[in-house]
């Protein structure tokens, strides 16, 4: 049974890093995107036009940037 255990973690591992580089990914397209917004303002039209906020529109901007 513990070897089955095991082979399950190895098939698993590269899924576990996949995912953590993604959200890395995510993370620092978020900043990057949260600080290209501030610097060109983009402006009360868009924010109110979607509903969101500048950090609500940046992590969906991390999020495209880094979904392939």
């Amino acid at each position: 049974m513990g070897f089955f255990i095991v082979l399950f973690g190895f098939y698993l591992s590269p899924v576990v890093k996949e995912a953590k580089h993604k959200n890395q990914c995510i993370k620092y397209s978020t900043k990057g995107a949260l600080t290209k917004f501030n610097k060109d303002d983009i402006g009360e039209a868009l924010l109110e036009e979607t509903g969101l906020n500048t950090n609500e529109l940046a992590k969906i901007e991390g999020y495209k940037n880094c979904i392939n």
